[in-house]
């Protein structure tokens, strides 16, 4: 192994966003509604939006119903995680429904008012909140940030931070930072203020706490974080006369509250909460909206370059789609490489004389990205007791195992 370096690859802080050419579609999940009657049960469905085509549909026939602003997806275990009302139930319960092939579906008691639901895909936990009462009538109601774990049948949750001042949480104008384990929350204060609160949920602090200026008239939503250029990315509706509202795409400062427009969004009319997603692959803010005639009909979906900040598809769906959440399992596994695995001995990829050597008992498919995360050479298939040269360069290498192990190595050859 002269001249090579490896190294487990663990946080990459200075992956850039690779181009949608070189990298693989990525996929999103989430409720199409219209597709069968309520009583047979919710439809799951996948879509990706750079070739305007459903790639994935499953049946949820346990389920009947969804809590608003309650569904995250699991990076670690490909599955859409959400708050469904079970068919013939009275209480939701929690809901993981796996995307891959042959993947179970789990559900577990809920206790609680819990809702805004993130995945951290660096350390695995779920974070949310939970509103709680400030005395026995519920009359007056708080926040509080909280770690849920899925045990025995039943979600636990353990509480961070208490926000007795926050009354109200806007549906899914949450987000989530995985690099730094922020929780970016924007509520109203038990004075009607808005307030942008940004948490960290492993030293249960709060980072910042401002209310932007949004003007009159004016209110802000559905937040997204772009984790590599560390934007806060939300929409803002300012409120005409005749009750129409003008959008537009903005960046908000999360520590001085100083709002940036980006982008107007002529065409869109109305959107449903919890209706963007942020592909932190190719660094795409994607939204579901709306056109002319309201909630329901002209239904259509867009995708934003956060890095130029123009529209890169905009197309009209033939369905609603509402609930969205964005499998960043690739991005995760190049920035935090996620791999539990249990059995070493199922994921033996050595490095000898200069080749990646597969002494596991099944094959591996692998992708060479270069330092800056773009796709050097597509998906190649190491069998068992194979070999895969490693060239010259600073490289990063994306293993995937039939059984569904996934790991990450980054390699310097000169």
């Amino acid at each position: 192994m002269k001249g090579i370096t490896v190294f487990n690859c663990a946080l990459f802080v200075g992956m850039s966003i690779a181009s949608l050419q070189t990298l693989s579609a990525q996929t999103i999940y989430g409720m199409r509604q219209g597709i069968l009657p309520w009583e047979q049960g919710l439809y799951l469905g996948g879509y990706d939006i750079m070739s305007n085509t459903w790639v994935y549909g499953d049946t949820l026939e346990y389920a009947e119903g969804f809590g608003l602003g309650t569904s995250t997806f699991n990076q670690w275990d490909e599955a859409y995680v959400f708050l469904g009302l079970p068919s013939g139930g009275t209480g939701l319960e929690w809901m993981s429904h796996s995307v891959e092939a042959e993947g179970a579906e789990t559900t577990a008691e809920v206790f609680g008012n819990m809702h805004s639901i993130h995945h951290d895909m660096q350390n695995g936990k779920f974070y949310g909140l939970e509103g709680y009462g400030l005395d026995s009538t519920w009359m007056d109601w708080g926040t509080r940030v909280i770690t849920l774990e899925v045990e025995d049948g039943q979600v636990n949750t353990i509480p961070i931070l208490e926000m007795d001042w926050m009354q109200g949480v806007v549906a899914g104008s949450s987000c989530y930072d995985s690099d730094l384990h922020h929780f970016y929350i924007w509520g109203i204060d038990n004075t009607g203020v808005g307030r942008l609160v940004t948490v960290d949920c492993e030293a249960g602090s709060i980072v910042a706490d401002v209310s932007p200026e949004m003007g009159s008239n004016a209110n802000l939503s559905e937040f997204e974080f772009n984790i590599n250029d560390g934007q806060l990315i939300g929409l803002k509706a300012t409120y005409t006369a005749n009750g129409d509202a003008d959008m537009e795409l903005i960046v908000v400062d999360p520590l001085s509250g100083v709002i940036t427009p980006q982008l107007a969004l002529p065409q869109v009319d109305f959107y449903t909460p919890d209706g963007t997603e942020f592909d932190q692959l190719n660094g795409f803010y994607i939204l579901h909206y709306y056109q002319d005639q309201g909630i329901g009909l002209n239904s259509s979906i867009m995708a934003i370059d956060a890095a130029t900040w123009e529209v890169v598809v905009d197309v009209p769906l033939d369905a609603n789609f509402v609930e969205l959440e964005m499998s960043n399992a690739s991005f995760a596994t190049l920035r935090y490489s996620p791999a539990n695995v249990s059995d070493e001995s199922l994921s033996r990829i050595d490095l000898e004389k200069g080749y990646w050597i597969n002494n596991s008992p099944g094959s591996f498919a692998v992708r060479r990205f270069d330092i800056t995360g773009r796709l050097a050479v597509p998906a190649t298939t190491i069998p068992p007791n194979a070999r895969l040269e490693v060239p010259s360069g600073n490289w990063l290498w994306d293993f995937q195992g039939i059984n569904g192990l996934r790991f990450s190595r980054h390699t310097i050859r000169s």
